[in-house]
């Protein structure tokens, strides 16, 4: 514990110092929350889709990398269905948006999923001490193993104890910007995600899969400080996967909720909530239930095209989520 309290605290120290001498100089930080989703084995192969922002980008590039490490220690069994994930899932996302016209944007994500043993086994067990959340008691179990497996009514849908790597499912995206005031923001987005990835690896759902949502941002002074909330909400209309297809739902329905509140001239704190229904009816929590996500994390701009979140995320609310994440985006204006 005491490790991990110095390092946190060695973190904050430098990032004060980093932050009165570097981000004075007013380089810029993209507007909108964190951008997460549920990547735990099982929900990662759905098309629940990431918040972006309410507002859309005109006429710049923007690349970014996003990886997502997911720690699991998760076993249940419900009427058949059975769900043991043992190990980390990282999802690394490769992601551009390109505003195309006034108000309008477009853009792609292609994931490479990795299924790979525990390394951060010993990472979360201080972090559930720390902050005193229950462990399933992971903290009993053999550190640094990789055991997935899940099967529904004799059918078996993935089992492996060595790594697995792939593409995920590719997605495609447009963003519609219907209001854009110093105050308000309000943009309508799509996104379609393909069947690149497979199932027995656990990297795609086999199905095509569409979403759409708004996103709505709101600006508020408090404190001299211009604060902002998110609000945002969809439905996703599911094809038909090969994930234990029998059980998989036709529609899912998603939330977000969040507050960005900048604490230097460059550097914002995050906090937000992100939900979603259940994707398969299986009883079986862990297996792409409903489940809603807890986020804090932070943007820090580093030039002025070029910035990095942190986040860490952690399940609120069932098994469908993985324990906890750990996100770091690199992200750049070009």
């Amino acid at each position: 514990m005491g490790l991990t309290v110095r390092f946190l605290a060695l973190f904050f120290l430098i990032l004060s110092a980093f932050s009165s001498s570097v981000f004075a100089e007013g380089w810029a930080v993209p507007d909108g929350p964190l951008r997460v989703r549920n990547t735990s084995p099982a929900v990662q192969l759905y098309g629940l889709p990431r918040m972006t922002g309410a507002q859309v980008i005109e006429g710049d590039w923007e690349l970014s990398f996003n990886t997502e490490i997911g720690n699991n220690f998760q076993s249940d069994l419900v009427d058949g269905t059975f769900g043991f994930f043992d190990g980390e899932t990282y999802v690394n996302s490769y992601r551009v948006r390109k505003g195309i016209a006034e108000n309008l944007e477009w853009g792609f994500e292609v994931p490479w999923v990795l299924h790979a043993p525990g390394s951060l086994d010993g990472l979360v067990d201080e972090f559930h001490e720390v902050f005193g959340l229950p462990d399933g008691e992971r903290s009993l179990a053999t550190r640094g193993r990789l055991d997935y497996f899940v099967s529904s009514d004799g059918v078996v849908y993935a089992d492996f104890n060595n790594s697995q790597r792939g593409i995920g499912d590719a997605r495609t995206f447009v963003g519609w910007s219907l209001i854009d005031t110093p105050e308000t923001a309000f943009a309508l987005r799509s996104e379609i995600k393909f069947a690149t990835g497979k199932v027995d690896e656990l990297t795609g759902s086999e199905g095509t899969d569409v979403s759409l949502w708004g996103e709505l941002q709101q600006s508020v002074a408090i404190a001299g400080r211009n604060v902002r909330f998110s609000l945002g909400g969809g439905f996703v209309r599911l094809g038909e996967g090969e994930f234990i297809p029998e059980e998989q739902e036709t529609w899912a329905h998603f939330g977000h909720l969040g507050i960005q509140i900048p604490l230097h001239n460059r550097i914002e704190f995050h906090a937000q909530l992100d939900a979603h229904s259940r994707v398969l009816d299986t009883g079986n929590p862990l297996l792409a239930d409903g489940g809603i996500l807890g986020t804090l994390g932070s943007r820090i701009g580093i030039t002025e095209k070029l910035w990095v979140d942190f986040a860490i995320i952690e399940d609120f609310d069932s098994e469908s989520a993985s324990d906890v994440v750990f996100q770091i985006l690199l992200g750049a204006r070009l």
